[in-house]
């Protein structure tokens, strides 16, 4: 059996005789207002001591459920002994012990001390470091210092019944002392929650969200006693810390309780920003109120008059300042949350502005959430599922959907580790909504282009095979039978009679009329794909040069026998089209093609010093040409200025 399991069995005797004490006095009888403060006692005993039961026995050495335990038997036998010490006034049938009475007068400060070592251990249910050990022996050594010199004051006792059964005399100096271990006492608890402010930074994602449970709850450790304080200040009267008090021992077991078994329940930094919000408000308004009460020259007032003051003016305060203020607490309780919502404005304010692409949001999450394997998931209309920005299927059964109008944009689905995606709760998701919805639209968008891309090369490709076949087709078929037909036609010249002159000069005129047909159909055939192509890209383009009319000046660098053949036809084309066209139509006296191998990409450039002022016309040669490049995934670019000439080039992709 561990250590914490055997104090939270440990603790149920001791409240069983706690209750035993208090039932005596009921039975000997007490005023109503005793026994409603022991029933509430008993009902704020109740969680601690059931939970930190229950905690043990599936964690044996867990202190944090021996601290539960422990905190649930101070509050009852606070309880108990109160109600025993309102019975004993009313009767002498009760027997009192004056250094009973003389220990109790600063035991107050016991109902804060379980919970304030809470902060300490937890949520390991130990102490981590040595910082956390002096501050736990620390806070124990003032507790105990304070009850002492709580008994030695020389004050009389909050009540006559109580200062006359003193059990220790008074010592002079012990009230100073004991004053003034009163913000030493704070100042521990301030350190305490300082220290798990530490603990959280250093923390991973589970265990800051354990952290966040216990700290919403823990927050009315200081708070409570800053209203018993402001209670007593104002009308020297500590009953408002009841209201802490309840907060304490009902709130704080079952987030202890959240934070253990099922820390991700609720989304606990949004419920801790607003907590804090809250408090650090409410905070201001008691200070408010301590202020009017102590204020010189007002006596007079009610002090229930001062407090619905403070009240309405931090009411005020509250609707104008909290969303500021919970704002600043969290960015430094919620940072992961705030900086992610800050990033989405930002990245927002870019995609707006044309600086940023919507498809970048993948990017952003992974930087912002530091998780590199963080995946979005886009709902395409083509697709069942979801695909990532390339449009590949995403193979993802969970992760935190996102929709935008009631339709679903996508999916965002955050890596393996521990914890992570828990940033993504509602806020998060509404501020991501547009941006995944753009982003959606987008790689639509460009998968639509892709495809027209792609089918715009297969057309492309299956047009040059095309062409190939029908060259082939027109030299090996019709153009073989025709020069054989005009053999044919010589050897029948060669054998006619003497006297068939006539039909001789018929037969030289269907043999020249097939001349001319066959070298028409030969200049065909080269225009749908020129034969010295097969001997290279380079040859090709020689060949074009010899055939200029204008003094053409050819500049190769590179090699170009690996460039593929659809590759080097599209090349060919827009050089002859552009020779061709400075030709006839410019008037250029020199012209200039250069052509270079870049290793992905082949660079043509024709230029001449024509007049210039060639257009790019829809469905003229140009056009047509840039429409060709484009199908290869390449680019083409024309500048013409009235009499400066033309440069016409385009890169070809080749890798």
């Amino acid at each position: 059996m561990g250590w914490a399991r055997a104090v939270s069995i440990a603790v149920f005797p001791l409240a069983a005789m706690s209750l035993a004490t208090g039932a005596w006095a009921l039975m000997v009888g007490v005023d109503p207002s005793a026994a409603g403060w022991l029933g509430l006692c008993i009902v704020m005993s109740l969680p601690s001591l059931i939970l930190g039961y229950l905690i043990t026995g599936r964690f044996p050495k867990q202190g944090v459920g021996a601290l539960l335990s422990s905190a649930g038997l101070v509050i009852l036998a606070v309880g108990c002994g109160d109600t025993y010490l309102a019975a004993a006034q009313e009767t002498d049938k009760l027997p009192v012990n004056g250094l009973w009475i003389s220990s109790i007068q600063g035991g107050w400060m016991f109902l804060y001390l379980p919970w304030a070592l809470m902060l300490l251990m937890f949520p390991t249910g130990r102490f981590e470091d040595k910082t956390a050990r002096r501050l736990a022996s620390g806070l124990g050594a003032v507790v105990v210092c304070f009850g002492v010199f709580a008994a030695l004051s020389t004050e009389p006792y909050g009540e006559a019944f109580q200062e006359m059964h003193r059990g220790l005399a008074p010592m002079p100096g012990a009230d100073l002392a004991a004053v003034g271990l009163l913000p030493v006492f704070l100042t521990l608890l301030a350190l305490s929650v300082a220290l798990l402010a530490k603990r959280f930074k250093h923390a991973d994602a589970v265990g800051r969200n354990q952290i966040r449970w216990l700290a919403v709850a823990g927050a009315s450790v200081p708070a409570t006693l800053l209203l018993c304080w402001a209670g007593y200040l104002v009308n020297r009267n500590e009953s408002i810390v009841v209201i802490g008090l309840a907060v304490m021992y009902l709130f704080i077991p079952a987030a202890i309780a959240v934070a253990i078994l099922r820390e991700d329940l609720f989304d606990a930094g949004r419920v801790l920003v607003s907590t804090l919000g809250i408090l650090a408000v409410l905070g201001a308004v008691v200070v408010l109120a301590v202020l009017l009460a102590l204020w010189p020259g007002i006596e007079s007032r009610s002090s229930m008059a001062l407090l619905v003051a403070g009240a309405a003016a931090g009411t005020l305060a509250l609707v104008a300042l909290r969303p500021r203020i919970q704002h600043l607490i969290g960015r430094v309780v919620y940072a992961e949350h705030e900086r992610l919502i800050d990033s989405l404005k930002e990245f927002e304010n870019k995609v707006f502005t044309n600086t940023a692409l919507p498809a970048d949001l993948e990017g952003i999450l992974r930087t912002v959430t530091s998780d590199p394997a963080l995946r979005i998931g886009y709902a395409l209309s083509s697709d069942d599922g979801f695909s990532d920005a390339q449009g590949r299927p995403l193979e993802a059964n969970t992760g935190i959907r996102v929709a935008l109008a009631g339709q679903v944009a996508g999916i965002v689905v955050p890596g393996p580790g521990p914890g992570l995606g828990r940033v993504f709760n509602s806020e998060t998701v509404r501020a991501m909504a547009l941006l995944l919805e753009m982003g959606r639209q987008q790689v639509e968008l460009s998968g639509a282009l892709a495809e027209v891309d792609a089918s715009r090369t297969r057309i492309l490709l299956a047009s040059h095979r095309e062409r190939k076949l029908l060259e082939r087709d027109l030299h090996d078929g019709a153009q073989q039978r025709l020069v054989a037909l005009g053999m044919n036609l010589r050897l029948m010249q060669r054998r006619l009679p003497p006297n068939g002159r006539g039909l001789a000069l018929q037969l030289d005129a269907a043999v020249a009329e097939l001349a001319t047909a066959v070298a028409e159909l030969r200049q065909i055939a080269h225009g749908i794909r020129p034969s010295a192509l097969d001997e290279g890209l380079e040859a090709a383009l020689r060949q074009l040069s010899g055939r200029s009319p204008t003094p053409m000046l050819l500049h190769i660098e590179g090699s170009f026998s690996r460039v593929p053949e659809i590759v080097g036809a599209t090349a060919y084309f827009v050089a002859s089209e552009s020779v061709q066209n400075a030709n006839k139509h410019s008037g250029a006296q020199h012209i200039t093609v250069r052509l270079g191998n870049e290793g992905k990409a082949i660079r043509l450039c024709v230029s001449d010093d024509g007049c210039g002022g060639a257009i790019r016309t829809p469905g003229g040669g140009l056009a047509g040409l840039a429409d060709r490049v484009g199908a290869l995934g390449g680019s083409m670019n024309v500048r013409s200025q009235d009499g400066r000439g033309t440069i016409i080039e385009a890169v070809l992709p080749c890798a």
